[in-house]
């Protein structure tokens, strides 16, 4: 990158450093059976229409939300659909976490920061590690928020037996 200023402007007190605007971080879980793993989504979003709610974006997100919170935006589930694919937004400030099933065989999982100062980070760019490790355990907790919903999606018949239910382990999922 060019260097937007001169040695002329350092020895006037003239500073700059590289910050972050917007941070996307993914997951991907693929299924061995595509017709489990729609099945698999259809039931996840029908379990966890609630996930906008502000006590399920306090779990999601890591933060706490005070009732007397100043914290922009509207805490709501958004459910699009276009043609036949479903996706799940759950936004905090100008942060959002997406979900949908991807290319018919996978459940994706994408957090996007818009500020990071949404998960208690600052801007620049010596802070990436840190913004990536929190927005990682993003993507954990809606997994974990939405095992636990409220007609908890592993217990769909669609999943049952062993090869059509999916584990989680260290590393990741594991067949």
């Amino acid at each position: 990158l060019p260097l937007p200023l001169t040695a002329a402007d350092h020895g006037h007190g003239y500073w700059w450093e590289l910050s972050m605007r917007q941070v996307e971080v993914s997951r991907t879980l693929v299924f061995d059976q595509p017709r489990n793993g729609r099945a698999f989504f259809e039931t996840l979003v029908a379990d966890n229409l609630d996930l906008g709610r502000p006590e399920k974006v306090e779990l999601i997100f890591g933060r706490r939300i005070p009732k007397t919170s100043k914290t922009t935006g509207v805490f709501a589930t958004r459910v699009v659909t276009r043609g036949v694919d479903v996706t799940i937004n759950v936004g905090y400030k100008h942060s959002r976490v997406k979900e949908y099933f991807k290319e018919g065989r996978a459940l994706r999982i994408e957090t996007v920061i818009n500020d990071p100062n949404d998960l208690g980070v600052l801007r620049r760019i010596v802070h990436l590690d840190e913004l990536v490790g929190k927005a990682r355990a993003v993507n954990r907790r809606l997994l974990d928020a939405e095992r636990v919903g409220q007609g908890c999606v592993l217990a769909s018949p669609a999943l049952s037996g062993s090869r059509g239910r999916p584990s989680w382990m260290v590393g990741g999922p594991q067949p």
